[in-house]
């Protein structure tokens, strides 16, 4: 084994419309006096003077019955308006991928494939999609004033004044096996709302899939272009294909605590904004996309929606994810407000305005976002929330006497909401040092976390691709062997943009990396009676036996000879847990890596 500082390797359903009080498809209601659609977030604020929240999704239901109400109805409305407007939902949806089209008149690269703005595996993937997801509030918001003035005279204030403070809501998948199950809301086809006629009337979910108009036989390609409305986890490729909401539901229960404990890590993370970004939250953010759309390696299924980009951000759920991937970039910036993004060059990952090898930074502009009708919005422009009208429940910094007793408030929250469960299980339910894991820490109330490192080359991951860990001839606690994947998410290639051999050659092919977390999967095993203790003298012997990986791309298992530069390694770290419940725990800088483990191991290892 060695020891380094900062580790990194580098060798390394049918159409409802029927069901709608609101008509058909209607022309767009949003006018401009500049050429093109600003991106300008919701200018309203409380009398004191502060944005509203957006709040979790069952919250936003149990605890905000109208602004719930006249949200299904916006929503609703929104994917209705017809698709030649900049503004309606299937061109707001398709700015993310499909149908490659130029939005606004953000032109970007001559010498690239119109639209694809969206950027993934590098520093703009969050400071983008902030953007992204305001006009997506803004022209959402639009919408439910609209509708909110059709309700009879006696119910106009009431929904007017429920769409005031209104911002759009997310869902925390990070709750862990504690937290709620997939919302009902996101499975049912239809839902019970009050109409615009003041009666109860049923529409059409527009949280559960969003209806295509009938274009996409020119926009979109293969299969993509036989299903009539977004699908998860898709029964066949064919145009009678159905959703199967209950292998969604079934994943996110295998997989939450797992998404739980590596955003525990990721918010105690302590290093730059650029490796949180790229390292840590994307890849887990890509972890959801698989949850949600599927994937599925059998021949006769299919993709769902959410899983490729080019489709993705037409999955209705995509906002409400994207939503919360943006709450924990908010909290880590109130965590850490003086990191933020530093250059990077992005190697091979272009797209429609950014070139291979390019350096970007806070100041590159993030097309097609419009803040002026000449300049584009930045990630610097967008770093804090406010400018965009909006905050969290965890970031509302009004509410502090100083930014000292603000950061100590956002520490208390994350904490609670993500001690990871290898913390809950060695002190136990009474915050203090013990519990039935007790014998595992040291007097210092320390205990040695073990993470798999992952790395390859954009050479050999050509699409959008997970990596499946396991441990052969063991189960864990839920029935399975499975103990985390690396999820990377990517845009279908460019045809202009050169072929695969030419990007191996370069030498600004910085890859993807990502990390696993393996400690509560080894407690799971000491609880089993198959491992003694968390000490490298018992674990690095048990995951030379039993540690294995399949990689799954293109929804194929692919042999391990197609994905020469992956590479695995695990590493060691000390960390040491509070007495106080309210203070996370600390993670030591020093990893020390036992390539041992993994030695002799290939793509599809088998020990």
């Amino acid at each position: 084994m060695w020891l380094v500082k900062l580790f990194s390797f580098s060798v390394l359903v049918p159409a409802l419309a029927s069901y709608t009080p609101l008509g058909p498809r209607r022309t767009p209601i949003n006018v401009s006096d500049t050429d093109v659609t600003l991106t300008s977030g919701i200018a309203w604020r409380t009398i004191a003077g502060n944005v509203p929240i957006r709040r979790e999704i069952h919250d936003l239901k149990d605890k905000f019955p109208d602004q719930w109400n006249i949200y299904l109805l916006g929503l609703r409305a929104l994917q209705l308006e017809d698709h030649t407007s900049p503004t309606s939902y299937y061109q707001i949806a398709g700015i993310h991928g499909r149908p490659l089209k130029v939005w606004e008149g953000a032109m970007g690269r001559s010498d690239h494939t119109p639209g694809q703005y969206c950027p993934h595996s590098n520093t703009m993937f969050l400071g983008w999609h902030r953007a992204y997801l305001a006009l997506y509030e803004q022209e959402l918001y639009k919408h439910m004033r609209d509708v909110a003035s059709q309700f009879p005279p006696n119910l106009v204030q009431k929904y007017t004044t429920a769409v005031e403070d209104f911002r759009i809501p997310y869902w925390d998948w990070g709750l862990g096996s504690s937290g709620p199950d997939v919302p009902d809301m996101f499975t049912a086809p239809t839902v019970q709302v009050v109409g615009t006629n003041g009666s109860s009337q049923t529409i059409a979910n527009p949280l559960h899939h969003f209806d295509f108009p009938d274009i996409i036989s020119n926009d979109f390609e293969r299969q993509w272009v036989n299903f009539n409305s977004t699908l998860r986890w898709p029964s066949s490729d064919m145009a009678n294909a159905t959703t199967q909401d209950d292998r969604f539901i079934a994943n996110f229960k295998t997989n939450r605590q797992f998404y739980h404990d590596q955003l525990s890590g990721h918010l105690a993370f302590a290093g730059s904004m650029n490796e949180f970004s790229k390292v840590r939250l994307e890849p887990l953010h890509g972890n959801i996309h698989y949850t949600i759309g599927g994937a599925p390696p059998p021949a006769d299924q299919s993709d769902g929606h959410m899983w490729p980009t080019d489709y993705s951000a037409f999955e209705p759920t995509f906002w409400l994810h994207h939503c919360n991937v943006d709450r924990i970039f908010a909290i880590w910036q109130a965590l850490r407000p003086s990191s933020y993004f530093e250059p990077d060059n992005v190697g091979t990952a272009e797209n429609s305005w950014i070139v291979q090898s390019q350096t970007v930074d806070a100041e590159t502009p993030l097309l097609p976002f419009w803040n002026t009708p000449s300049s584009y919005w930045t990630t610097n422009g967008v770093r804090n929330t406010t400018v965009l009208g909006y905050a969290y429940p965890e970031t509302q910094r009004w509410n502090y006497p100083s930014d000292d007793a603000y950061r100590r408030a956002v520490n208390k929250t994350v904490s609670s909401l993500y001690s990871s469960s290898v913390r809950k299980s060695l002190t136990g339910e009474t915050g203090q040092a013990g519990g039935v894991f007790g014998h595992i820490l040291d007097q210092e109330s320390a205990y040695t976390d073990w993470t798999i490192f992952t790395e390859g080359s954009r050479a050999d991951f050509t699409a959008s691709f997970y990596v499946r860990f396991s441990l052969i001839g063991v189960e864990s606690a839920n029935g399975t062997p499975e103990v985390g994947s690396w999820v990377v998410i990517l845009p279908s290639p460019n045809k202009d943009s050169g072929s695969a051999s030419t990007k191996r050659e370069s030498s600004t092919d910085l890859g993807f990396k990502g990390t696993v977390s393996l400690t509560a999967s080894l407690l799971d095993q000491i609880a089993a009676g198959n491992l003694s203790s968390l000490d490298a003298g018992d674990v690095v012997p048990f995951l030379t036996n039993k540690l294995t990986w399949e990689v799954y791309m293109g929804g194929k298992l692919v042999p391990s000879t197609n994905v020469p530069s992956l590479a695995v390694q695990v590493t060691s770290s000390t960390v040491q847990i509070p007495d106080d419940s309210d203070t996370p725990m600390v993670y030591k800088d020093e990893l020390v890596a036992h390539s041992d483990i993994t030695s002799g191991k290939s793509g599809n290892a088998n020990p």
